[in-house]
C-alpha cells in the first residue's frame, strides 16, 4: 500500500503502521520521528505545529528507503550515520560499534579518576572503535595526552574524522592489542581504558537482530575458547605501562566480572567492580600497586 498523500503526517502514520509488526509501538514512533528530524528538521513538536508540511518526491523516497532498511533491522544510527554520545553527534557506520549509554558511564568513571591527577596526564584507549571514549576524555580534559588504538583501519578512519570535526588532538595508532606493549615500550600512562570485545558465543543466542546482523563481529565477540582473551592483553599491557597507582578501567561482560577481577588480582592489582545503570556488573577498575 502506498502512502496516501505527500503530507509528512500521513507518511509518518503510514510507516509507523508498517513497522509495528517488527517493533514495539512506541519504538516504531520514535524511529520515525528520529528520521523526520534528521532528514527534514521536523521533530514531533514541529510536526504538530506544521500539519500541512509536505514532502517532495525525492524526500518521500528518502523516507521510504530508510524505513525499508529499518525493516531489515538496520540500526537507525547506521541509517543516519550518526550516534549521540557524551553531548556530541559522532559519525558511525557498520565498521564500528554504536556507542551505548553504558559506555558513557565508563567515560564518567574515567573522568572521576583523572580529576585528581597532576598534569600532564597520559591516557590510552585500547580498541577505540568510533573514538567515543577517547573523545569524551579529551573533551573534558583538553590538556591530557590521549592515545587511541584499533586494529581496524576503517574504524580509525571514522574515529579520526570524529576527532577532527570536534577539533580534538588525539593520537591514533593502528595496532592489535597484542602488539601494543612493544609499540609503547618505555611509555607510562596514568590511565588505560577499554571497552574490548567481550560478548561470548553463549550470549550470541540472546542478541537482537539489529546488533547481530549489523554491528561488527570483530568488535563484539571474544574468542570462543577464551572469553578473557582481550582482558588478558589489557592486564599485561597495564602491568607494563601504567604508572605506580595508575588505573586500568574496562567495560566487561556482566557474567564474567569475578573472573576478570581474578585475572587482574593475580597480577597484583587492586580491583573494584562497579554496576551499570541497570544494576549489572559492567565495569572493573584495577589500580597498579
Amino acid at each position: 500500500m502506498k502512502v496516501p498523500t505527500n503530507l509528512l503526517k500521513d507518511a509518518v502514520n503510514h510507516y509507523i503502521n508498517e513497522l509495528k509488526p517488527l517493533y514495539r509501538n512506541r519504538e516504531a514512533s520514535q524511529l520515525l520521528f528520529q528520521l523526520t528530524d534528521f532528514y527534514f528538521g521536523m521533530d514531533r513538536l514541529k510536526m504538530a505545529l506544521n500539519t500541512d508540511f509536505r514532502l517532495s518526491e525525492s524526500e518521500m523516497l528518502k523516507l521510504h528507503f530508510a524505513v525499508k532498511e529499518l525493516k531489515q533491522f538496520k540500526p537507525i544510527q547506521y541509517i543516519t550515520g550518526r550516534a549521540w554520545f557524551c553531548g556530541n553527534w559522532l559519525q558511525v557506520g557498520p565498521e564500528v560499534l554504536i556507542p551505548r549509554p553504558e559506555t558513557e558511564q565508563l567515560v564518567e568513571l574515567a573522568l572521576d579518576l583523572i580529576k585528581g591527577l597532576k598534569v600532564p596526564v597520559r591516557v590510552i584507549d585500547l580498541g577505540t572503535g568510533s573514538g567515543c571514549i577517547a573523545i569524551g576524555i579529551k573533551q573534558a580534559f583538553p590538556q591530557a595526552e590521549v592515545h587511541a588504538l584499533d586494529i581496524s583501519a576503517e574504524a580509525l578512519g571514522i574515529a579520526g574524522e570524529n576527532a577532527r570535526l570536534l577539533n580534538l588532538d588525539i593520537i591514533f595508532h593502528q595496532l592489535d592489542m597484542g602488539q601494543a606493549s612493544k609499540a609503547f615500550e618505555g611509555t607510562a600512562f596514568d590511565l588505560v581504558v577499554s571497552n574490548p570485545p567481550y560478548v561470548t558465543q553463549a550470549d550470541k543466542e540472546k542478541m537482537q537482530k539489529n546488533v547481530l546482523d549489523w554491528e561488527p563481529a570483530l568488535a563484539l565477540f571474544a574468542p570462543e575458547n577464551d572469553p578473557l582473551y582481550f582482558f588478558r592483553h589489557i592486564a599485561h599491557f597495564s602491568l607494563s605501562h601504567l604508572k605506580i597507582n595508575g588505573n586500568c578501567l574496562v567495560e566487561l561482560n556482566e557474567g564474567l566480572g569475578n573472573q576478570t577481577a581474578n585475572l587482574f588480582n593475580a597480577l597484583v592489582f587492586n580491583t573494584k567492580l562497579t554496576n551499570d545503570m541497570h544494576g549489572k556488573t559492567r565495569f572493573l577498575c584495577a589500580m597498579r600497586k
